[in-house]
């Protein structure tokens, strides 16, 4: 037991501090930026909607406001079953040039991007939540890399508009600190997924996706990876998310997420080939280590109590005490009072105590996760 909580802590410490300080060297050392210019090739936005009446009017508007050249940009609503008005609504932006293709029962999103994307005929795929709002800049940036032939993903920067709350200001912390990571990853040689709020492959590299599978802005990315081309990261190119879920729809947003992260594993296990060099590398510390965190924290926690005297009271007590303040700020953040001391540690828990919940999800029901909104 004392040899689980050693092996545990040190994981720990890799997976959240050692792999950054890891990987900044690295992307110094070894990347290199990819080539960019101010190309304006064709470009098909791309909005998946399942029942988005509530924002996919604004979504319309904010895309009509890209400064982008209009004879180059195609802008596609594809509606996934929807059963409220998102078809009526995108019907009614058919003159300003908005194409709908309308599925006529909902089939899951993976399934609705295999029978929509090959019928894009642009030069590049760029997907946006319907929920998600763009800067005016953001296609033109998000576009520049793809100067460089070797890219063949690029991922925009997301950003919380809002958040007030305990939970916004721990979700904005977490995004800041893989944003760090992104970054370096993406010099290095790719990131790990995009953003789902915005991000654009080429669509010649667009691979299907089996029926079932989540998590689609990680696959879609990853897969195009796998091809030998490169995903990177461009901060510039800004989406913003107007709204942010409760904080039980967050927790099973990432729920979902983590049983999304174990069948991403297990679909693109190649990756952790040797030879796949730094992908291989940032695949297991980033993807693999990560998804294990909350096994390694209960291992830390429980081995802690064979540790001789006196460490053994001293290491259950600090984690005692971090999941207590983990708990008091979720009693904070339902009752509407602030505290940003009780941030880090409750949404640090809140992701990882998620992740464990995925982790069994997954092992009950591999093939039979399903993806719908946090509302």
């Amino acid at each position: 037991m004392t040899q689980l909580f050693w092996w545990s802590v040190l994981l720990l410490l890799y997976v959240y501090a050692g792999y950054p300080l890891l990987v900044w060297p690295l992307a110094r050392l070894f990347g290199r930026e990819p080539r960019r210019d101010a190309v304006t090739p064709t470009v098909s936005l791309l909005i998946p909607a399942y029942n988005e009446e509530a924002h996919l009017e604004a979504k319309l508007r904010n895309s009509f406001a890209l400064d982008y050249p209009r004879d180059r940009l195609a802008i596609i609503v594809a509606s996934d079953g929807s059963t409220d008005r998102t078809n009526a609504i995108a019907s009614s932006f058919a003159g300003q040039g908005v194409r709908l293709i309308a599925l006529p029962r909902n089939i899951g999103k993976a399934m609705m991007l295999n029978q929509v994307v090959p019928q894009l005929d642009a030069e590049l795929i760029a997907f946006s939540d319907a929920s998600s709002e763009l800067e005016p800049q953001a296609l033109r940036r998000l576009v520049q890399p793809f100067r460089d032939p070797r890219v063949g993903c690029v991922s925009g920067l997301y950003r919380l508009a809002g958040g007030d709350d305990l939970r916004g200001e721990g979700e904005g912390l977490y995004w800041r600190y893989e944003t760090f990571i992104k970054r370096q990853e993406s010099r290095l040689h790719s990131i790990l997924g995009a953003h789902g709020a915005f991000y654009a492959i080429r669509r010649k590299l667009f691979a299907p996706l089996d029926e079932g599978e989540i998590n689609d802005d990680y696959l879609i990315p990853m897969r195009v990876v796998a091809q030998g081309s490169r995903a990177v990261y461009e901060p510039s190119a800004v989406a913003r998310e107007r709204f942010l879920a409760s904080v039980e729809g967050e927790f099973a947003r990432r729920r979902r997420i983590a049983a999304g992260n174990c069948q991403q594993i297990v679909a693109l296990r190649r990756l952790l080939d040797p030879r796949r060099g730094w992908v291989a590398l940032c695949f297991f510390s980033h993807k693999v280590l990560r998804t294990l965190a909350p096994l390694l924290l209960l291992g830390a926690f429980f081995g802690a109590f064979a540790l001789p005297p006196p460490w053994a009271a001293a290491m259950v007590g600090a984690q005692a005490l971090f999941y207590a303040s983990a708990w008091a700020g979720y009693l904070c953040a339902r009752r509407g009072h602030r505290a940003r001391w009780l941030s880090p540690p409750f949404y640090f828990c809140l992701g990882n105590l998620a992740m464990l919940a995925g982790l069994c999800q997954y092992c009950r029901r591999p093939t039979r996760l399903t993806w719908e909104r946090a509302r």
